[in-house]
């Protein structure tokens, strides 16, 4: 059929839609990554899913699902690095803390790939790090979650250089969901994919109400004219990427999660349990600090 190496360039792509971060993993160069890459196309043949670009990876070929299936088996198994997606400041935490037996994709503030999960049920990748926002339902039977921590989620305002406003938006106190429900300009994490994002205006309409209008110019624009975007509260890398926002001063009531998150049959195999080893020893320290962080009890 196809080697190691052929399929994995091939998967590379899918992952990381980057032909030199897909070499960077493989240890190769990124004419070595095309050609490989080439040369799985040709045995299984996909026929390109729409949206999915020149590297689809769910094609109608069931042959290639049943070969991602064997080499999963076989990376956990222990004969090649397992893989793990992880948002931008995860991926930058975990870079120096995880063994030889992960490879993980490049922290980059603009994520290459939305919808991880496919990715995930076609076992391209063999383990996700996501938020609440594309965290798979509990009663999912294709999944399973590792819940990592909680925080409340926050909405944050950019701050103004000095102008004639007196008194800009994160200066006002105890905001009620009323004020907030007025709101018209909000701005996810500009790191975030396409499907996220509709996840964020989604979560705020289920919050505030359906009348946030994307295609209009706001009939009342905020008191300070600055867009408002949604935070995971006090997560320290994240922050450090957003100095110039503020947290306005209003409990949206809602709480988001980060989660490890897998294919159903693999939780208990032993690269799983000792990658949640690691992120309970290192990755969630920094956060045990904020007392407003709930590390969730198996995490402890």
């Amino acid at each position: 059929m196809v080697t190691t190496d052929e399929l994995e360039a091939l998967d590379l792509l899918c992952w990381l839609r980057n032909g030199d971060d897909a070499a960077r993993l493989a240890f190769c160069n990124q004419s070595t990554i095309s050609r490989r890459s080439q040369q799985a196309l040709k045995v299984f043949n996909p026929l390109p899913s729409h949206g999915q670009g020149p590297h689809p990876h769910a094609g109608p070929s069931i042959l290639l699902r049943m070969e991602r299936e064997v080499h999963q088996l076989f990376r956990f198994s222990g004969g090649n690095r397992l893989r793990l997606h992880a948002p931008y400041w995860a991926s930058r935490a975990l870079g120096s803390q995880l063994d030889t037996s992960w490879m993980l994709n490049p922290a980059r503030q603009k994520e290459p790939v939305g919808a991880a999960l496919g990715l995930l049920e076609d076992r391209i990748i063999d383990a996700l790090i996501t938020e609440t926002i594309q965290r798979p339902a509990d009663d999912n039977p294709k999944f399973v979650c590792f819940d990592l921590y909680e925080v409340p989620l926050v909405l944050c305002a950019e701050v103004l250089a000095d102008g004639p406003v007196s008194k800009p938006l994160y200066c006002e106190k105890k905001l009620s969901s009323h004020d907030v429900r007025s709101l018209s300009l909000v701005k996810p994490q500009g790191f975030l994919s396409p499907e996220s994002k509709g996840c964020i205006f989604q979560l705020f309409n289920h919050l505030y109400g359906e009348n946030l209008d994307l295609d209009c110019e706001p009939s009342q624009p905020l008191v300070d004219s600055s867009s408002v975007t949604f935070f995971m509260a006090h997560h320290p890398l994240l922050f450090e990427e957003f100095r110039h926002y503020r947290p306005i001063d209003c409990d949206c009531n809602f709480r988001a999660k980060e989660s490890l998150v897998v294919l159903r049959g693999l939780e208990e195999s032993p690269s799983i349990l000792a990658l949640l080893e690691i992120l309970s020893a290192s990755y969630l320290n920094p956060l045990r600090q904020h007392a407003e962080v709930l590390i969730d009890r198996a995490m402890a």
